[in-house]
């Protein structure tokens, strides 16, 4: 720690003129700024920790945004194991080292309240040293116990500035070393609308309150969690797997009774199904998610949260257009199909069909290269449609035809032998699938081509043909969104 604080002493002689360069006003809103960056690291280093968050582009987005907050050579101190608090500081590589190795059965449950404030002027920008609290939980390779609870800690966030405002912050240290603590601090919380500075991660920790007391009020210990999109439309992006991968982590953290993820949504299980949106209102984020039980009836209200828009940084918020619009599209297509019998959804008598892909349930991203597969399964002997229209608009009927379910296979998975390689052209895709008791009415518009059928007919007409079978209510629908992009740059 000496070599680091001699590091950071020569800097600060460096440019000491510079600390008049921000009025209080300037200053705080830097200062909200280092804790942005600060809860960003929190929320991403948390998923990253949790071994039961398994969902790969969540991890990957969380990947990013944890590079994305720190210095190359940030250094952290080592109190990941028991005992160590206090000791000598660690480069973060080894940090992370420690918390992979360490807890990848358990898990680690890190979270800071950052409260104080001080600049110190370096080349180019500011040092700003956040004090606070932090918490550390977990189960040290299985066998030890930490558990350090509201521990007095500092951050280091380095600022580059272009005049008054930031361009660049990246965490330098963080340890629990007060001995160079000015009196002369700047509070982030005094005489302010928590609005003004509540950060991405601290509304979804309000909105993960709410959730948990709604699911207390029915005894519900099993969490089905949908991704989070824009508008509720199914787009998968960085952002909608930031909010959904946040919103797990912090359930995680808030709840060590609630389990995320376990069984699938469409069993006999107690457990609940969370779906939700986000879209731009004014200068706000506006959050709503709705819980459901296994056949799909309603468990409560909205719940809802929201956050200044300015106060999350470099977050691009709203797919592109295109893929607003396409997305719009079949969603007003879509609801032209099937009827819905509400009474007959609260018994176990109804249809119900299931199709997840290899990635899961809910709307999906690829990314170029990865292979789609497909599973589905009934509770019913059926006959079924299945139906993936790609970004390019093909219509393709998967395994040639209708197929039924037999009595046999009823409550099993059953593997569709289609498989899709993600390529350009990228943008909103959907998987439909249907099925029913009866028999639907005949795709008459189809051309083979190398073994697969296309339907050469209007997807909209397609959809009507289906719905208008034999005047049967008991048809099931399943819908999976899916968003194709290229791949990651350098990942």
């Amino acid at each position: 720690m000496k070599r680091l604080l001699g590091f950071l002493i020569v800097v600060f002689l460096s440019d000491q003129a510079f600390a008049q360069a921000l009025s209080p006003y300037y200053q705080l809103r830097a200062a909200d700024r280092v804790k942005q960056v600060l809860k960003d690291f929190e929320s991403a280093f948390g998923l990253l920790t949790n071994p039961y968050i398994t969902d790969r582009d969540e991890r990957d987005e969380a990947s990013y945004r944890l590079r994305a907050s720190l210095r190359a050579d940030a250094r952290f101190e080592n109190d990941l194991v028991p005992g160590n608090q206090g000791t000598q500081t660690i480069g973060f590589q080894e940090y992370q080292r420690i918390a992979f190795a360490g807890y990848q059965k358990s898990g680690l449950s890190y979270h800071a309240d950052w409260e104080q404030a001080e600049f110190k002027s370096v080349t180019d920008g500011f040092l700003v040293f956040l004090y606070g609290t932090k918490s550390l939980f977990g189960n040290y390779q299985g066998r030890r116990r930490l558990q350090l609870e509201n521990v007095p800690c500092r951050a280091g966030v380095f600022l580059k500035m272009k005049g008054n405002e930031v361009i660049e912050a990246k965490i330098g240290f963080m340890d629990t070393d007060m001995r160079e603590k000015s009196s002369q601090l700047l509070s982030l919380t005094d005489h302010r609308n928590p609005l003004v500075y509540i950060t991405l991660p601290e509304a979804i920790d309000q909105l993960s309150a709410q959730i948990l007391h709604a699911l207390s009020q029915k005894d519900i210990q099993k969490l089905f969690i949908e991704e989070i999109t824009f508008r509720e439309l199914g787009i998968s992006n960085d952002f909608s797997k930031q909010v959904t991968g946040t919103l797990k982590t912090s359930l995680a953290r808030l709840s060590d009774r609630l389990e995320i993820g376990a069984g699938n949504p469409q069993t006999s299980d107690p457990l609940a199904r969370l779906t939700g949106g986000y879209e731009q209102a004014g200068n706000y984020l506006k959050m709503t998610v709705k819980l459901s039980d296994s056949n799909g009836k309603p468990l409560g209200g909205t719940l809802m949260g929201e956050i200044l828009l300015g106060n999350i940084p470099n977050a691009e918020v709203e797919p592109a257009g295109n893929l607003v619009r396409e997305a719009l599209l079949m969603r007003e297509v879509a609801a032209l199909t099937i009827p819905f019998d509400n009474e007959l959804m609260e018994t176990r008598e109804v249809l119900r069909l299931e199709v997840s892909t290899d990635k899961g349930f809910g709307p999906q991203l690829y990314r170029e290269g990865d292979m789609m597969t497909l599973k589905v399964r009934a509770n019913k002997p059926c006959t079924v449609r299945m139906i993936y229209q790609d970004a390019a608009k093909n219509i393709v009927r998967l395994r040639n035809n209708d197929f039924k379910i037999t009595a046999d296979a009823v409550g099993s998975w059953i593997d569709i032998p289609e498989k899709f390689e993600c390529a350009a052209p990228f943008g909103f895709e959907m998987l439909l699938a249907f099925a029913t008791e009866g028999t639907f009415r005949p795709i008459e518009k189809t051309e083979s081509q190398n073994g697969i059928t296309f339907i050469l007919d209007d997807l909209k007409k397609v959809l009507e043909a289906t719905a208008v079978n034999a005047g049967d209510k008991r048809i099931a629908k399943c819908m999976i969104p899916v968003t194709t992009q290229a791949r990651r740059s350098g990942f």
